[in-house]
């Protein structure tokens, strides 16, 4: 697969370089076409947890999302499409940094390439409970925000949703086919973890990150009748560049329902033993996995969903801090309400129960903690 990808990356590069050019001097309004958009959310966050760390006043304002997109397309003499895709953080909670910035190649026979910093296609390709969601959660792309509480120990799948594993915006080649008969593959090879658009020059091979990452996916999006129907299979393996650590390993699975409003969503993924070091997990240690599922409906410009995620891993048995079981159960209420074009507000309750909290490598702990917290965001965008 790392193979097919980089030369298919080469082959289509070659294939632009030998189509005849098309009128307009680069640069120049006739060459591409040019789009701007973007987004401000400002939060207003009340919260409460049994252990708080440096968050003790219980309240905050905030500016979560300030983007600013830019997109420029054209269609070459070949009719192969191509543009570039440009995220920048405007700041706020963002910071002020260019975030994704890529290349894109399409094509109706062959698919999309994208080359550069974006999402890879086990993130982009997974389908589960965050779908039906109707608040920020749904928004982010992920269950609640975990953003607004302190104690979230744990790396891995307690931090990450349904996120768990991916790359992020590290600097990669990611192909998608063309959906022939609901169904699309997508494949995706990021050579650091740790490397995008804002690390210059050469990357290192010892800075904790990952390596050779091949992320995947597969899914199914269909009609019968009047109900719709989503099923996804995703996965990533890469090699440590830690000493000592443990590869890293994903699989998700996932699917959604919707009818008359209403949407159904679930999903569930297994994370191996990535990022236990050597040590604990051959004491049987591993990175736990997680379930969850979620259920919305959508009337006009209102909306309100329910979702639930639990999640448990396994500490080395012989950890001298206690329960060799660390879990965490998450639960949360959410509205949408689109006020005016441009302009909508979502609302978010959200509880946690953590248990043994662990420090993410495979060690447990007693500690337990419980909070709860209500969002109230204003997303304006255009």
């Amino acid at each position: 697969m790392k193979k097919a990808l980089l030369a298919s990356s080469a082959l289509v590069a070659a294939s632009l370089i030998a189509a005849p050019a098309m009128a307009g001097t680069v640069g120049s309004k006739d060459s591409m076409a040019v789009t701007m958009s973007g987004l401000a959310w400002f939060t207003t966050t009340i919260y409460d947890e049994d252990i708080s760390l440096n968050k003790g006043r219980g309240y905050k304002f905030s500016m979560n999302e300030v983007e600013l997109y830019v997109a420029a397309k054209a269609t070459a003499d070949n009719g192969i499409k191509y543009g570039i895709n440009m995220e920048l953080n405007a700041g706020g909670a963002d910071g002020t940094a260019a975030d994704e910035v890529y290349v894109h190649l399409d094509s109706d026979q062959w698919g999309r390439l994208e080359l550069g910093d974006q999402d890879d296609a086990s993130d982009r390709m997974q389908l589960g409970s965050w779908k039906a969601l109707k608040g920020t959660g749904g928004s982010y792309g992920g269950l609640g925000s975990q953003s607004m509480f302190s104690t979230r120990a744990g790396a891995n799948l307690q931090n990450a949703n349904y996120q768990a594993g991916t790359t992020g915006d590290a600097t990669k080649a990611t192909y998608f086919s063309p959906r022939f008969g609901g169904i699309q593959v997508g494949a995706s090879l990021t050579p650091d973890s740790g490397q995008n658009a804002g690390a210059a020059g050469q990357d290192s091979d010892a800075n904790g990150s990952f390596e050779n990452i091949m992320s995947y996916g597969i899914n199914y999006v269909g009609k019968f009748d009047d109900i719709g129907v989503g099923l996804s299979f995703t996965g990533q393996n890469g090699d440590t560049e830690a000493a000592a650590v443990e590869k890293l390993e994903y699989y998700s699975i996932g699917g959604t329902l919707s009818m008359s409003g209403f949407t159904l969503g679930a999903h569930y993924t297994d994370g191996g033993e990535t990022r236990m070091t050597t040590a604990n997990a051959n004491l049987g240690a591993d990175a736990g996995d997680v379930w969850s599922v979620g259920l919305g409906y959508q009337a006009g410009p209102w909306g309100i969903s329910a979702w639930y995620s639990d999640f448990e891993a396994n500490n080395a048995s012989t950890s001298a801090a206690g329960s060799t079981t660390t879990e965490l159960q998450r639960m949360g209420i959410s509205m949408g309400y689109a006020v005016a074009p441009g302009w909508k507000l979502t609302a978010d309750f959200e509880a946690f129960s953590h248990d043994n909290v662990s420090n993410g490598s495979g060690t447990g702990a007693t500690t337990d903690n419980d909070g709860r917290g209500f969002m109230l965001n204003n997303q304006f965008s255009f």
